[in-house]
């Protein structure tokens, strides 16, 4: 998180605390200072921190997607998740969509052979951003 200092990388002057210590007959040390964020600041930090939840066959698929659709097309998309026994695929590039379309017969195929428990029907190309 920005705007706060790390503990464990701080060195608190000691000198000043033992004096604080007998002055203001205090028994803890103070809190480090840090400065005051908003709530919106927070949310931000903690929302970027969570994932869509995935399902477990979307990551078996996730890592044998290069060796499905060539490791250059894979750069490009990914399967993104299993509704009414279709995949649907995310693309991150609409200049990707005609070249999966035109393997689509193909990787249907193969995805079927392979994965036959995943019992996959259709496929979906999605445009959305990685």
């Amino acid at each position: 998180m920005r705007g706060m200092e790390q503990p464990r990388n701080s060195k608190p002057n000691r000198d000043r605390w033992d004096m604080d210590k007998v002055r203001f007959h205090l028994k803890k040390a103070p809190a480090p200072n840090r400065d005051i964020l908003g709530i919106d600041d927070i949310l931000k930090d903690v929302v970027a921190g969570l994932e869509q939840p995935v399902q477990e066959n979307i990551l078996m698929l996730r890592k044998a997607w290069s060796t499905l659709v060539g490791v250059q097309i894979a750069k490009h998309s990914e399967p993104g998740f299993i509704k009414d026994f279709t995949l649907h695929v995310f693309v991150d590039h609409p200049g990707w969509m005609p070249e999966l379309e035109r393997i689509k017969g193909m990787l249907l195929k193969k995805l079927q052979s392979r994965y036959r428990e995943l019992r996959i029907r259709k496929l979906n190309f999605l445009l959305e951003h990685k």
